[in-house]
């Protein structure tokens, strides 16, 4: 899916360091900040949550 977004220039200018500053386009930023919005909405509780959480995301590989 394709989607224009007229950004105010200050915005852009800053996503567009934050990506730089990753490595990443700042389309592959931007998909990864709304990608990662369900766990700011609803972060882990439990330290089980939590570990579950970095498995999924591969930062673990604990089984």
């Amino acid at each position: 899916m394709n989607i224009h977004l007229d950004l105010p220039p200050d915005l852009e200018k800053e996503l567009c360091n934050e990506a730089s500053q990753l490595n990443l386009t700042l389309s592959e930023y931007i998909l990864r900040v709304l990608t990662v919005r369900q766990v700011l909405l609803n972060p882990p509780k439990t330290g089980a949550e939590l570990v579950a959480y970095w498995q999924n995301e591969g930062v673990i590989n604990y089984k």
